[in-house]
């Protein structure tokens, strides 16, 4: 055979396959016939943009000053359980809290006594529009200890009153204990001279909030007389599992989410994080999808890496993928892409945007910002332990230039091999 034309059909045949896809190759593939891949105007304009690059250097931390935990700002998002606050909390009380009145030195206001003065029966009418909840003492065996033991207990009714003998049926809903005390007091004076009440909730029925998420045992628990914050809300779920976000815990309050950094209260005791809750809370506790960076390139490992309580820095993330590939990898091109939306703080900040003949383009593509570390000078290995990465950053390390000549040489190396052992065979 002619070794000129079978070359020439090999070379043919390969040409060939290339323009159809290789349909007859192995491995995954895609009839790309029915895409239109015609660029649209404003890709073009966005292919031509140029983001700019910070080198990761000494002049960098001099502009941009890393912050530390201590020198942070915090700001409470609503209202926060401090010593203050703490002074100033009360309980008002709901529908279907249960609440215990106590008459000192008047032992026919009690349970047992209330009963046998009716005989069980007797109980005042329901007020208007109330059903089910009547308000009214609650009755239970003689010799009983407890709440009722020498008092009366009542629930509130769906109205908002209660009943109390030689009072009537009083307002309780929206006040706090001592406001309905002096309103049994004053209704008292008109029958007992200078009684004594005392008056407490002893069921807490109307007030909860709910705390989910990635917690060891998520609930619902009621809102007492004693304040209740988010780290106590946590701490009475079980406290947060292992992989949990307790950076942005987050807290609904009517239709609206707020971000609590609830490790920020842990690691450096910042009690402007601690949120006093309220009725109808939804505390969720997220796991740490969200808070993770993408380490790719030229690496041992690629592989995405979670923050630790919203933390890590570039020599961390590299370390956790075991380091830049040496046999491929270009030490001085190690890039930290971000963009505004993941700055920590929920700061926007946008990169210098050109196109090549330095125009803005018509439609703005992302504003991202780029930054480049140099491994292979000796500070730069310091540097990027101080460097600090935010949320979905994405870390991408350069191929060598000699390394992309090489896979070139791989890929042309089968079909050289075929035809020069064609040429030997013919021969």
């Amino acid at each position: 055979m002619n070794i000129k034309l079978l070359v020439s059909l090999l070379a043919g045949a390969t040409f060939t396959a290339s323009l159809t896809g290789c349909a007859i190759a192995p491995g995954p593939y895609l009839d790309t016939d029915r895409l239109d891949q015609t660029p649209a105007p404003d890709s073009v304009a966005q292919a031509n943009v140029k983001y700019h690059v910070t080198p990761i250097d000494v002049s960098y931390f001099e502009t941009h000053p890393q912050l530390s935990d201590e020198s942070l700002a915090s700001v409470c998002p609503l209202t926060c359980l401090t010593k203050d606050t703490r002074k100033l909390y009360a309980y008002h009380i709901g529908v279907n809290d249960q609440i215990s009145i106590t008459v000192w030195d008047h032992p026919e206001f009690n349970s047992s006594g209330i009963a046998a003065s009716t005989g069980g029966a007797g109980l005042p009418p329901l007020p208007a529009g109330t059903a089910g909840n009547t308000g009214a003492p609650v009755n239970t065996a003689a010799g009983a200890t407890g709440p009722e033991a020498g008092g009366v207990t009542v629930r509130v009714a769906n109205d908002g009153t209660i009943f109390f003998p030689r009072v009537g049926r009083v307002q309780a809903l929206g006040k706090t204990p001592q406001q309905l005390q002096a309103s049994l007091t004053q209704g008292l004076s008109k029958t007992i001279r200078n009684p004594q009440l005392d008056v407490r909730v002893s069921g807490f029925y109307s007030k909860q909030v709910q705390v989910t998420g990635d917690l060891k045992t998520p609930s619902s628990m009621p809102i007492t007389d004693v304040p209740l914050s988010v780290i106590d809300a946590i701490n009475r779920s079980g406290g947060a599992n292992a992989d949990a976000d307790l950076q942005n815990v987050g807290i609904t309050r009517d239709g609206k989410r707020y971000a609590v950094d609830v490790a920020a209260l842990l690691d450096r005791g910042d009690i402007q994080q601690n949120v006093l809750l309220q009725d109808d809370d939804i505390i969720d506790v997220p796991d740490r999808t969200k808070s993770r960076v993408f380490v790719l390139g030229e690496l041992a490992k690629p592989q995405t890496i979670p923050m630790n309580r919203g933390r890590l820095t570039l020599a961390d993330a590299l370390a956790n993928a075991n380091s830049i590939d040496p046999r491929s990898a270009d030490p001085r091109q190690i890039y930290v892409i971000r963009a505004p939306e993941q700055s920590k703080g929920g700061m926007m900040k946008t990169a210098a945007l050109t196109t090549a003949n330095g125009s803005m383009p018509g439609a703005r593509p992302l504003d991202l910002s780029v930054y480049k570390l140099d491994m292979t000078q000796v500070d730069a290995l310091m540097l990027m332990t101080q460097f600090e990465l935010h949320p979905r950053d994405v870390i991408y390390v350069q191929v060598a230039s000699a390394a992309r000549f090489n896979r070139v040489l791989e890929q042309i190396s089968p079909t050289i091999q075929t035809l020069f052992y064609t040429i030997q065979t013919t021969r």
